[in-house]
């Protein structure tokens, strides 16, 4: 029996006393087979979306009617785009040996991800429209940025104003401006120094511009280390990672500035916004091993998700209606993937798979795009 066939099989144990909905994640019991599952929470089947050979963290598109994955091809790391069946699969990225961390435009017509070509020393920004198979680089061809995510909307953008004195940031973010009316805008974690002093700083990205975020915000910024850029589901609020203050912290920009919004000794990260926007899962080290947290917005105040003396909780993930968080942990042994009430409850087990079942995602309500797809 194959090891997809088998994962398929073994998931139908799960209790229906967990959330509904569909449920992607990536199964595998070494990397090399790593495949996208998609599973039904209801009937506890699971089916292969994916291509089977490292295939990476799923993303859906804001419709729900489409993944989007790293996977291994003949010539390198490619993006993958399929039903959640399975059925046609469009491989991406073909001009470019290593191609990583896809993420879907708000309007699901287009992705963009980080890519990297032989003998190049870093990462940039493509976009591909999935109607032509078009392929272009954004941000200009010195800009060097990971992990692009759209932004949902320019109302952050719109409200920057840098001071009178700062002209030539005020010109850049007219430009800035300008171009994202026309085609959207991305934030990204962009590579600053030279190889062996290296450093990133978030970076607002559109298709002819790239300018550093926090120098509109802050006078003298000192542009720490900034990570894991997650704006919110209206593109209001921005959170990021930074090791500003001496340790990791996640940090939001929004209405009130910016705001450390975790604020503790031990490190935090991997900020994932509940679908309200009024809460933030995370991971953390604060009570001596790596748990799950929640974080209300509104207030910084911070309760544990999952956290256990004798196993790690990672890669938390919402559920369509906000009731729900994914999360994998391995409190039974391999990595699986459990939920509980984002209110507070018991663990639930949604997987059993042979080998482990890492990175979660449910398909999301399907939202109403503002604005031309930007």
């Amino acid at each position: 029996m194959s090891f997809i066939l088998h994962a398929a099989l073994a998931v139908g144990w799960m209790t229906a006393a967990g959330p509904s909905g569909t449920l992607a994640y990536t199964a595998g019991t070494e990397q090399e087979d790593q495949c996208v599952m998609v599973l039904d929470l209801e009937s506890g089947q699971a089916v292969r979306a994916g291509r089977g050979n490292h295939d990476g963290a799923p993303r859906w598109s804001p419709d729900g009617q489409r993944l989007a994955f790293e996977t291994r091809t003949d010539k390198g790391m490619a993006i993958c785009v399929a039903g959640p069946d399975g059925s046609n699969q469009q491989v991406l990225g073909a001009s470019h040996p290593t191609n990583l961390e896809p993420r879907w435009a708000p309007d699901s017509k287009r992705i963009a991800w980080a890519a990297e070509d032989d003998g190049a020393t870093h990462f940039y920004t493509v976009v591909c429209n999935l109607d032509s198979g078009a392929e272009t680089r954004w941000g200009g061809e010195k800009t060097s940025a990971m992990r692009p995510v759209w932004l949902p909307s320019l109302d952050l953008m719109k409200a920057m104003d840098p001071s009178e004195e700062d002209k030539d940031a005020a010109a850049a973010l007219v430009a800035l401006k300008d171009d994202a009316e026309k085609s959207g805008a991305l934030v990204a974690a962009g590579i600053t120094g030279a190889p062996g002093k290296m450093s990133t700083e978030i970076l607002l990205v559109t298709a002819a511009n790239a300018v550093p975020m926090l120098p509109l915000l802050i006078k003298d910024s000192a542009r720490y280390v900034e990570w894991c850029i997650e704006p919110d589901g209206e593109g209001r609020q921005i959170a990021y990672e930074s090791n500003d203050g001496g340790d990791r912290e996640i940090f939001v920009i929004g209405r009130r500035g910016i705001v450390n919004m975790t604020n503790h000794r031990a490190a935090d990260w991997n900020p994932v916004w509940s679908p309200d926007n009024k809460w933030m899962a995370f991971e953390s080290f604060r009570d001596g091993r790596r748990g799950v947290y929640k974080v209300m917005v509104g207030t910084g105040n911070v309760t544990p998700i999952d956290v256990g003396t004798e196993y790690d909780c990672w890669s938390p993930a919402w559920s369509a209606d906000g009731k729900w968080v994914a999360y994998v942990s391995d409190r039974s042994g391999a990595p699986q993937i459990w939920a509980v009430l984002a209110a507070g409850g018991t663990p639930v087990p949604l997987t059993k798979d042979a080998g482990c079942a890492l990175a979660p995602a449910f398909k999301p309500k399907a939202k109403k795009v503002k604005g031309a797809g930007k």
